[in-house]
């Protein structure tokens, strides 16, 4: 049972809206491939979950405050009597490891992927506890690419290739038996302590003047597009979607980029590139979020979500 499932890292939503809004730096660049390809192997790895054949909580991307610092945990397993942390590394290539570090052929060296499951384990132990559970943890870094080669690697270290994962999956199926009320209400705790707002502080700088304006497509990025009556249909790819979807993604889009500035239709229409009319995009501002003040000084606000169900 999935407790909470995987949404798209923040960080990651931002710049691939910056990708087509603006002119990213090469750093930036770098950085978008690197959280693209960081979330894609999460993707994969939830793909072997899916599967599992027997009774477990699942909590995908679950981010916890400790201290005023912030623990990312890409996924956990909850069994009868084990919590299982998952790091999840998308890397590609040979590599040595050696010096708690793995070195690539080319002279290019990786941090060792144990220093975050070292800095996790110990918080969600004591939390685990303070919850009144004395369930036991164990931590492994899953490297999911399955091209991804490690060599002079010691045995004792808890790494799991992505060849071994259904091997691995079916041990842990002839282990642990059925879930019981306790472990739902552990897990659907841990659910209801993930931070919803947070925003990292190295986000790129950018400045609405200096962004492109208009609604893209969710499939291919792309602004062209033809209209129906009700429909807009992206001359690229040929994906279609409510006119009134488009405008309220492209408003959850602007309140991406912008949390701290109040959404009005007069902003809202200039952020859709003035493709629609004022109009319509205040019938869809009404449908779809909390309306404060009148006439001129109206202003919207979106409904909180609840992560806690896995929304």
């Amino acid at each position: 049972m999935i407790i909470k499932k995987r949404s798209q890292p923040l960080v990651l939503q931002i710049l691939e809206s910056l990708n087509v809004r603006t002119v990213l730096s090469a750093s930036e660049k770098k950085d978008y491939a690197n959280q693209l390809k960081g979330y894609q192997g999460e993707v994969l790895f939830d793909a072997y979950l899916e599967n599992l054949q027997f009774e477990c909580l699942i909590i995908n991307d679950l981010r916890l405050k400790e201290s005023g610092n912030m623990i990312q945990i890409d996924s956990l397993i909850l069994t009868s009597d084990v919590i299982y942390l998952y790091e999840i590394k998308n890397y590609s290539g040979s590599y040595d490891y050696k010096d708690d570090a793995l070195h690539g052929r080319l002279d290019f060296v990786i941090a060792d992927p144990l220093t975050q499951i070292h800095k996790t384990q110990p918080f969600l132990h004591n939390l685990v506890r303070k919850l009144g559970s004395k369930k036991v943890i164990k931590s492994q870094v899953i490297f999911i690419e399955p091209d991804f080669y490690l060599y002079d690697l010691p045995r004792d270290k808890p790494f799991l290739f992505a060849n071994q994962l259904t091997r691995e999956f079916d041990s842990m199926e002839k282990r642990h038996s059925a879930i019981k009320k306790s472990d739902k209400r552990l897990a659907n705790q841990l659910g209801q302590l993930h931070i919803t707002d947070y925003r990292p502080i190295d986000l790129p700088e950018y400045d609405y003047s200096n962004l492109k304006k208009g609604i893209t497509c969710p499939n291919c990025f792309s602004f062209d597009h033809i209209n129906t009556r009700k429909t807009r249909i992206c001359t690229c790819c040929g994906y279609k979607e409510t006119i009134s979807e488009a405008i309220k993604r492209s408003t959850e889009n602007f309140h991406l980029l912008f949390p701290e500035v109040s959404i009005t239709k007069r902003l809202i229409y200039d952020w859709c590139g003035k493709a629609y009319d004022e109009q319509r995009v205040q019938r869809v501002l009404r449908r779809t979020y909390i309306s404060h003040g009148s006439y001129r000084s109206t202003y919207y606000e979106q409904i909180p979500r609840d992560y806690s169900n896995g929304e």
